[in-house]
This record gives C-alpha cells, structure tokens and sequence, in this order.
C-alpha cells in the first residue's frame, strides 16, 4: 500500500467514524453535575436544601433571601462529629459519581446522569475531609472511619447501584453483600 493510499484510507476511516455517535468513556463530572440545581425555584439549591432538612436546629442564612445556609446543627455519619458552620460540610455521594461512571452509568443520558447526581437518596452531608479523602472509591476500597455507621453506608451504597442497575462483578457483589451483612 502506498504512502498516499494509506493516507487515503485512514481519512476515509476518520471521515466514517464521524458518522457515528460514539460514547464517552472519560469521565467529566460536568456531565453529572454542572452545579446543583434549584427545581422547586426558591433559590435554595440541593446542596442548601439538604442543609435545611438534615439540620438539628433552626438554620441561619448568610443573608435576608433566606438562599445560603450559614449556620444549623448536622451529625457527619462518616465521623460522628457534629458541625454548626455549613461550609464545614461537603454533600457527598455515597455512590460516587465516577465510581457510577466506571459501573455502567458511561453510557446513561445526561439526564440520568443528573437524577443520580442530585438523588437526595445518594446524597449525605459530611466532613468536607473526609468526602476528599473518599475520592472516588466504593466500599471494597473504602470505608467511614466511625465504625458504627459502616453497614448502614454500604447498605445503602448497595441500594443505590440496585436502584440504578449499576454493574458490579460477581466478586464485588458478594463482597458488598457480606460487607451489608456483617456487624
């Protein structure tokens, strides 16, 4: 084959592959989640919704709009420490974003994407540490570090991926299951 046939060919290839739709494999976590969202329109986002409903005590705003918690009183179940000030606390998804991504949510809408990312049932407020800490990981890899809510998490990670229809290997299923279990 010539150098000029092969070029030929190759472009031809590129030109074809345009045709198609082809899903993305890399993860972008702007396709999840570009921001929370308002739904209900009272200027309060998830992230200050969740704020309202899981706070102890009666919230404080940053201001008049009643938009931005400040202040309120949350227990992280990751560390068992309560927090008083909002920005302490990061919404974290017990299912991970990527994590979902790698276990079948790839090739989910972006409207899917975004139900999963906002689900108040995957979605917890925490340590904003230890929600870094966490990264990306699932419980074969990670775990709360305050014991005592262990099961409950991966009880409810693995409600999570059934709610979905995320994938798991035979042998991450069967740890998970027993991880559930156990305690």
């Amino acid at each position: 084959m010539s150098v000029r046939s092969f070029s030929s060919f190759v472009l031809s290839a590129l030109v074809a592959s345009l045709s198609f739709p082809v899903l993305a494999t890399t993860y972008e976590r702007a396709e999840w989640l570009p921001q929370w969202s308002d739904t209900d329109r009272d200027c309060q986002d998830t992230r200050h919704e969740l704020l309202i409903r899981y706070s102890l005590s009666p919230v404080t705003y940053t201001r008049a709009n009643q938009c931005k918690v400040a202040t309120g009183l949350w227990l992280d179940p990751y560390t068992g420490n309560f927090y008083s000030k909002a920005s302490d606390l990061d919404v974290e998804h017990i299912v991970p974003l990527k994590w979902a991504h790698d276990h079948g949510g790839a090739s989910w809408s972006r409207e899917l994407k975004r139900q999963f990312a906002e689900d108040i049932d995957n979605l917890w407020l925490v340590d904003d540490g230890r929600n870094q800490s966490k990264g990306h990981r699932g419980p074969n890899e990670w775990m709360p570090p305050y014991a005592p809510v262990g099961k409950i998490y991966v009880q409810r990670f693995i409600s999570i991926v059934d709610k979905y229809g995320l994938s798991l290997s035979p042998s991450e299923s069967q740890r998970l299951r027993t991880m559930a279990s156990e305690g």
